[in-house]
């Protein structure tokens, strides 16, 4: 390879890793300020380049925080189509897309609570791609809790009112979790599946035994 093509190389390399690095922090800023309480001269600060030099990468804040949510939602969508297509019995698929989530929640917390955090500050045209993939994802969880009903291995339930329900649980997690803490992440992943699969939506538990849904509404 001739040194100039090597210094392609070279520059769109370091080009990729520090867009790669500016999502990284812009991410953890927006997370701990807000998207309107993060300005681009704070990000600036935390990467460790001049303000102007962000503009080479990115258009604006917008774009910023555009990608941020996008990196979210992209990898766990695919993994949930991956999920979704398999063989799996529609309870087991159910507790490997809880297990994604969760796994992707306890090791990159600031994508996905961004969207609830920040999204009335954010015109609805502008994360339009985020938002449909958003959907695409949570309907691959309903189709498998659908399905389970349907197989009467989940009790009936309002199959929409229920995934907001356990995402929402499983959102909470960045609230408390402490990757130093005492509890294993595997230790919390499986306990958060044991409580909702075997405890909310276990078809065999009597009225008064369930602690999750009835009728459709928590109780």
């Amino acid at each position: 390879m001739s040194n100039s093509k090597k210094n392609i190389a070279n520059t769109e390399g370091t080009g990729k890793n520090k867009r790669k690095e500016i999502l990284t922090q812009s991410a953890r800023l927006f997370r701990k300020k807000g998207f309107s309480g993060t300005s681009m001269q704070d990000i600036a600060n935390v990467v460790g380049i001049r303000k102007g030099s962000i503009y080479y990468y990115f258009s604006s804040k917008s774009e910023i925080f555009r990608e941020v949510l996008n990196r979210g939602i992209c990898p766990l969508l695919k993994n949930a189509e991956y999920i979704a297509a398999s063989d799996l019995p529609p309870a087991e698929k159910l507790r490997e897309l809880i297990r994604s989530h969760i796994h992707y929640i306890m090791h990159n917390s600031y994508s996905l609570v961004l969207f609830f955090q920040e999204k009335d500050k954010i015109p609805a045209e502008k994360i339009k791609h985020y938002v449909e993939s958003r959907t695409k994802y949570e309907n691959i969880f309903k189709a498998s809790l659908a399905r389970g009903i349907k197989e009467k291995v989940f009790p009936e339930v309002d199959v929409a009112f229920t995934i907001y329900a356990i995402l929402g649980m499983c959102n909470w997690i960045v609230q408390w979790y402490n990757p130093k803490g005492s509890r294993a992440p595997q230790e919390i992943i499986d306990h958060m599946v044991y409580l909702i699969c075997d405890l909310m939506l276990n078809p065999n538990k009597t009225d008064e035994q369930k602690i999750g849904f009835g009728n459709g509404f928590i109780t």
